[in-house]
């Protein structure tokens, strides 16, 4: 049966398993794993600052070379408050100060329309932020 069954890369001629065959082939390390911390929060508003939202790639390319494009945008959002960057124009600038000061009315507007979720505003099912926003003329 076991010949019928089995790979035949994991027999021996005389029908026996060769154990080598299910010992790995290749030994794989766990790296450590990259953290983000105070310097790099400090480049990414920098970055904010100089190059703009959108302008991820120019953003690694100068400042953060080891996070990928993806990640920037991802950890813009966050330290911006927002689910979705789309709001702001491509290419919007702004210091620690301004990033801070978007943050703050980003968890007001959540905190007013139940869509503070994690430290991030999320737009629901209904469109209460646009709804907010348009209401209270900040579109």
């Amino acid at each position: 049966m076991r010949l019928v069954v089995t790979r035949k890369d994991a027999l021996h001629d005389d029908g026996s398993i060769d154990q080598s065959f299910f010992k790995p082939k290749k030994v794989v390390f766990e790296r450590a794993s990259r953290k983000w911390g105070d310097a790099e929060r400090a480049k990414l508003y920098e970055g904010l600052a100089t190059h703009g939202v959108g302008e991820w790639g120019a953003m690694r390319e100068k400042l953060l070379p080891e996070w990928d494009a993806l990640s920037l945008r991802i950890k813009a959002s966050r330290l911006m408050g927002t689910q979705s960057l789309a709001r702001y124009p491509k290419g919007w600038r702004g210091g620690k100060a301004e990033v801070d000061a978007e943050y703050a009315k980003n968890k007001a507007i959540g905190e007013a329309t139940g869509c503070w979720k994690s430290g991030t505003l999320v737009e629901d099912d209904h469109g209460s932020v646009h709804k907010y926003m348009e209401a209270n003329g900040l579109l």
